[in-house]
């Protein structure tokens, strides 16, 4: 399905660009902003969102922020620009649907990066990553020897191309299993919701 987005939508960038916008309709971000969530080159992000300027998809705006100064100064102001989704796209609804029925990532390519984390024993995706917005957290790790940069700059990338942020739990063993033996209500909740389990090392749960 993602690689159908592509297709439909010309290019990764598009569908980026696409995914954070509709994914958070009520922020405005600036252009540094945009870098930051979607790891797109400059040049491909100015075009796309420039594109969708066109047709009025989203709305750019110039905001006044003041810099603090010292005490005997006034404050600087600042301008900057800013890109919102504007809510009065005449096929908002549909692109939505579509945007949140689309296959995020493989689950093998999950599959993947999730094992290069560290002795990972359990690996769970829910909310996002079932098209749920009821669940706990999008995503519980429980292993031990997990690498928090390795972590981190998965995470980085599997939100730039989601368009939101992940809601993450990580556990090491010890834990969870303190947490299972007390019939912990977060993980119950979590086993509750719509959710599959990538690596499962805990055969009799």
């Amino acid at each position: 399905m993602e690689q159908l987005l592509e297709h439909l939508f010309e290019s990764i960038a598009k569908v980026r660009i696409l995914r954070l916008f509709i994914q958070n309709p009520e922020t405005a971000y600036s252009f540094p902003d945009i870098l930051e969530r979607t790891l797109l080159k400059p040049r491909n992000a100015k075009k796309e969102i420039a594109k969708f300027s066109k047709i009025d998809l989203i709305k750019v705006k110039d905001v006044e922020t003041k810099e603090p100064r010292l005490a005997s100064k006034k404050p600087k102001i600042k301008h900057t620009t800013v890109y919102q989704l504007r809510p009065d796209f005449p096929l908002l609804e549909e692109l939505r649907a579509l945007i949140i029925k689309s296959q995020v990532t493989s689950r093998k390519r999950l599959l993947r990066s999730i094992k290069r984390l560290g002795k990972v024993k359990l690996a769970v995706i829910s909310g996002i990553f079932m098209n749920s917005d009821r669940a706990r957290t999008d995503l519980l790790i429980v292993g031990d020897d997990v690498s928090k940069k390795k972590l981190q700059n998965f995470l980085v990338q599997i939100e730039s191309e989601i368009g939101k942020m992940i809601r993450y739990t990580l556990m090491d063993t010890d834990e969870y299993r303190y947490r299972l033996n007390m019939f912990d209500r977060f993980l119950r909740d979590i086993m509750e919701y719509p959710h599959e389990k990538l690596i499962n090392k805990y055969s009799t749960h």
